[in-house]
């Protein structure tokens, strides 16, 4: 998955770091990431390379002591020779994974920092901290921190076959599992059992924790989760949120390309009898 990138470290604490010729600078346009895809690696701007092409910068993180920081463009994009902004979908799967996930965390602090600006009960700028990831207002003191959203994804299944979904409202062919996001008061396992019965009219039970992602590209903390069916198959369907709901068998489920999700892990797991 694309978080799993031993023998690299993520080093994700905050600290007044120097940046570096050799820092790796986080370059975004619209949300797509700049970056150099070369004999099939992909990797970021060197410090040396655009020191007069950028403005503000802030240190985000390190992997294996590599620094890396978000910095503000002063030019479009084309004036970046060498690299290309690509998006989210596109770094997925990328080599090596290491960059792919340091670009997926970038995102992920971008867009936090993008909403951030301000106070929100103020109204004042709001300034970065100097000694954590927090912004803070200098007028009222309100303290802003990154935003990470607890969601959920299970696997339901009757023993022989496996609940697979696709989501309404979107192109892709690919199948997915029931996921949803924990609301306030609700513990995961509730949610899990909520939005199984919310999308698709089942009952389950034997909830059982599987693992977890972060994922950076929706700000999300992905808590993955195995349960069984409880009663009937019949599928009722929320056409709202799905426009497929289907049990399959392991020979039924098409064979998975995508290597970056632990959604994609599951199903890939079941498909050859090891979930």
């Amino acid at each position: 998955m694309i978080h799993e990138i031993a023998p690299e470290i993520l080093d994700n604490q905050y600290r007044r770091e120097n940046i570096q010729d050799d820092s790796s600078i986080m370059l975004f346009f619209e949300g797509r990431l700049l970056l150099s895809t070369k004999n099939g690696q992909i990797s970021y701007p060197r410090y040396a390379q655009v020191k007069n092409k950028i403005g503000r910068y802030v240190y985000l993180f390190s992997l294996s002591g590599r620094g890396y920081f978000l910095a503000e463009p002063l030019f479009t994009e084309t004036e970046y020779e060498g690299f290309q902004a690509v998006t989210a979908i596109q770094l997925r799967d990328k080599q090596p994974v290491s960059e792919a996930f340091a670009g997926m965390t970038a995102l992920h602090l971008y867009r936090w920092y993008a909403s951030v600006q301000f106070c929100g009960c103020c109204g004042n700028r709001a300034k970065h901290d100097e000694n954590q990831r927090m912004m803070r207002c200098p007028s009222c003191g309100y303290m802003m921190f990154p935003k990470i959203s607890p969601a959920i994804i299970v696997a339901v299944t009757d023993g022989e076959r496996l609940l697979l979904t696709k989501y309404a409202g979107r192109k892709t062919a690919a199948y997915a599992l029931v996921a949803g996001f924990i609301e306030i008061g609700e513990t995961a396992e509730e949610c899990v059992a909520r939005e199984v019965f919310e999308e698709t009219g089942l009952h389950i039970k034997n909830i059982r924790y599987y693992g977890s992602q972060p994922w950076g590209f929706d700000g999300n903390l992905m808590l993955g989760y195995t349960a069984r069916l409880d009663g009937t198959h019949k599928i009722e369907l929320d056409q709202n949120e799905l426009s497929t709901a289907v049990w399959l068998k392991p020979e039924e489920i098409p064979e998975i390309a995508d290597y970056s999700s632990l959604t994609r892990e599951m199903i890939r797991r079941f498909k050859h009898g090891r979930l």
